[in-house]
């Protein structure tokens, strides 16, 4: 047994089986873990590299960067159906590579449901953690109020964008990147997004104070309007398990 199941097993929530499916909370999950319906908004912004590198030490990732700016995304995300269940989450992404691969590295991602909180973190080594969202994702507008379950405000945001959306289903692979130990999980998602919308600079962002979230945004010198905001009326997808990556 590796040592990263070994670590899952002790904790009590999740458990690797036999025929290399997990359990959960009493429920199986196997692979491909399939998202069958859901709505997202992305904000997208340009941060310091150097300000941001720091969010990547001693984890073996190298973030990508542009001028010396690195994109960070603020995702947000309304799970209708799928294997994980109904659930809104909100991520905060930076480009990085490791070893050859290049994808987004998670570095954080409150979600409002345990069970999508103990198989993330389980499953691909992603750091969820438990929070409250009036999220709302609805043709051109988005808004997101989040705080944590002790009330504490993180953030507050509102995107939208241009009216027009492309006609198509757009299908798409990224790799997922998540150090844990001495290794870095990478987990395939293939995607299949429909109804995009895209705005330039079509943001608002306000940090709430004394949160470790709000206050390493503030570190990266937000809130500031984004390049580029993106709107998906329908987003599928199914990831794979994660592949262990020496560091």
């Amino acid at each position: 047994m590796s040592d990263r199941i070994r670590s899952v097993r002790m904790t009590g929530m999740a458990s690797f089986l036999d025929d290399g499916s997990w359990e959960v909370q009493g429920r199986r999950l196997g692979f491909p873990v399939r998202i069958t319906d859901a709505t997202a908004a992305c904000a997208v912004f340009l941060v310091r590299t150097a300000r941001a590198r720091r969010l990547v030490e001693g984890t073996g990732l190298e973030l990508v960067s542009f001028a010396g700016r690195t994109p960070l995304f603020l995702v947000l995300v309304d799970y209708r159906a799928g294997d994980l269940g109904d659930y809104d989450e909100v991520a905060v992404a930076l480009l990085a590579r490791h070893r050859g691969r290049t994808g987004p590295y998670i570095h954080q991602l409150p979600v409002t449901r345990t069970f999508t909180m103990e198989a993330g973190r389980a499953l691909w080594g992603l750091p969820k953690w438990q929070a409250r969202a009036e999220l709302s994702i609805a043709g051109r507008d988005a808004t997101c109020h989040l705080t944590d379950t002790g009330d504490r405000h993180v953030l507050t945001t509102t995107l939208r964008t241009l009216p027009g959306r492309l006609p198509v289903t757009v299908p798409g692979t990224v790799t997922a990147l998540a150090p844990r130990g001495e290794e870095v999980l990478a987990s395939e998602v293939a995607a299949r997004v429909g109804g995009i919308r895209f705005g330039p600079g079509g943001g608002r962002l306000v940090l709430g104070t004394g949160h470790p979230m709000a206050d390493e945004l503030r570190l990266l010198r937000l809130p500031h309007r984004p390049l580029l905001t993106i709107i998906a009326d329908t987003v599928a997808f199914d990831m794979s398990a994660a592949r262990p990556v020496p560091r």
